[in-house]
């Protein structure tokens, strides 16, 4: 695969949107906003008769619908619609939604169509029921949410660390993952007004800040009681909770936030290839630092860029260079 893409990436795509959208305000280029719209058509395109979405093409079955995945193209959908106001865009997000709620377990979980095991991580699926909410009130969606949302509660120990938040449950999580839990929660209880998300979020976001602020980045896995699990970083979870800790210190104005989301940015900057003869590479975020790290090894990931993109302009925002549209959480 040296010097080639994989497959496109239905899920990534699904995230990326709002980036793009938001980076077409952030720059004035409309280009990026009619790049925004192309790819959420192109979704349209995978949905299946359930209304679920495939997840990426190098897993088998390949045709088969995943819980997570559906959740992120979900975040992209709304905002096509939000943006567009063309109702294929919210008539495909409620499709989705409908299958997420019927095949949600009673304890609030996703298991089945998400490799088989409940995972935390959904709090970020739980928050793209809540969006389709938002621009189209349907309760069955929000009773939802709630209930994924206090099922990851269940998870959480008491110095913030989950229980369920890697991809394969016989191995610690990712930062990565981590991040999307944290991520979920704290968008959910915003959306909802119920601060026991957003404390939940807080109490994980200022555990992994006292680390941050200590070693400069975060390692790439985490066991229980916060112990580094490896020796490498994941540069997408480093994204991730710079993004994360820019929006607690909006919200806040605790300066602890600041100072962990600037030290985090300055590190992936210095790690963004930004030299690199191919336009592939240059100005890409590789998955691990080293780059054979165990995360995306040798890869250059655009949900890494995705998520640097989203903590660079949220740095933009709050340093007052640049204006935030109202539109932007």
């Amino acid at each position: 695969m040296a010097g080639k893409w994989y497959p496109s990436y239905p899920e990534t795509t699904g995230y990326i949107i709002p980036t793009f959208f938001d980076y077409a305000d952030f720059s004035g280029d409309n280009s990026y906003r009619d790049r925004a719209i192309q790819m959420a058509v192109w979704l349209l395109s995978l949905q299946l008769e359930n209304g679920a979405f495939p997840g990426p093409p190098w897993i088998e079955p390949k045709d088969g619908p995943v819980v997570f995945d559906t959740g992120q193209i979900i975040h992209g959908l709304v905002r096509a619609y939000e943006e567009t106001g063309d109702l294929r865009f919210m008539d495909a997000a409620i499709h989705a939604g409908d299958w997420l709620v019927g095949i949600q377990e009673d304890d609030g979980s996703w298991w089945n169509y998400d490799m088989d095991q409940a995972h935390t991580y959904n709090s970020r699926t739980a928050w793209a029921l809540l969006r389709i909410d938002q621009a189209n009130r349907c309760n069955q969606y929000y009773v939802a949410a709630q209930n994924n949302l206090n099922w990851v509660l269940s998870q959480q120990t008491s110095d913030g660390w989950f229980f369920n938040a890697s991809f394969d449950g016989n191995e610690d999580p990712l930062t990565h993952t981590i991040a999307y839990t944290i991520e979920g929660l704290l968008e959910a209880g915003r959306l909802l007004l119920d601060q026991r998300f957003i404390e939940a979020a807080r109490l994980s976001a200022d555990a992994l800040r006292d680390l941050q602020v200590q070693g400069g980045h975060l390692p790439g896995k985490f066991q229980s009681g916060w112990q580094p699990g490896v020796s490498w970083s994941c540069l997408t979870g480093n994204a991730q909770m710079a993004f994360i800790w820019l929006k607690l210190y909006e919200m806040t104005n605790e300066t602890d936030y600041l100072q962990a989301a600037t030290i985090a940015n300055q590190y992936l900057k210095q790690v963004q290839s930004l030299s690199a003869n191919t336009l592939g590479i240059r100005g890409g975020v590789s998955g691990s630092d080293p780059i054979y790290g165990d995360y995306g090894s040798y890869l250059y990931l655009n949900w890494a860029a995705k998520f640097f993109a989203d903590s660079l302009m949220q740095a933009e925002f709050i340093s007052g260079e640049k204006q935030k549209p109202a539109h932007v959480e």
